[in-house]
């Protein structure tokens, strides 16, 4: 299991010398990149296991990684930390530190029936006039809301469901008797 607060602060670091350089969606793309060799292929068992020398992990890294200079650093100290496993948690909390710096907020869209690209677009437009930022929507379809949204963008959470009107409506009703 990662262990997220470690993981945010090589974040953070991380984060601070690309925006200090300006090359924050570079690093965003290669700092992925780490995480999906070091946490996810089928090489990570090899960067995590202790009984394999560091500078034998150090020369694989170079074969197999082409990012650059300051990142390959990274993924170095990762490894000789023994954080490997944590690369992933590492490039998450990297790409959360910059969306917030380039504006972006994510949504997430639930609605009864799929919607189509159009819909998404129009509620991302809408969204992002209301927070202000650029909103990145994912949606989810799930049928028992029988109808309307739900949308979540970090800890907003917006219940426009069929489903909890009825709720609201039956319990309203109840409370007249």
């Amino acid at each position: 299991m990662a262990d997220t607060a470690a993981a945010r602060r090589y974040a953070q670091a991380a984060f601070a010398i690309a925006r200090d350089r300006g090359e924050v969606p570079a690093w965003r793309n290669e700092v992925n990149d780490v995480a999906s060799v070091l946490s996810e292929s089928q090489l990570a068992p090899l960067f995590a296991d202790p009984a394999v020398p560091v500078d034998d992990k150090f020369r694989l890294l170079e074969r197999v990684l082409d990012v650059s200079p300051l990142v390959m650093n990274l993924a170095k100290l990762l490894v000789q930390k023994g954080r490997a496993q944590d690369a992933r948690a590492v490039a998450d909390a990297f790409a959360r530190l910059a969306d917030d710096y380039e504006g972006i907020a994510h949504a997430e869209v639930t609605t009864a029936v799929p919607l189509s690209s159009e819909q998404v677009a129009s509620i991302e437009a809408r969204l992002g006039q209301q927070l202000g930022r650029r909103v990145v929507a994912s949606t989810k379809v799930e049928p028992s809301i029988i109808g309307g949204a739900i949308v979540r963008v970090g800890d907003r959470l917006v219940d426009g469901s069929v489903r909890t009107r009825l709720k609201r409506l039956r319990r309203e009703l109840e409370g007249a008797r």
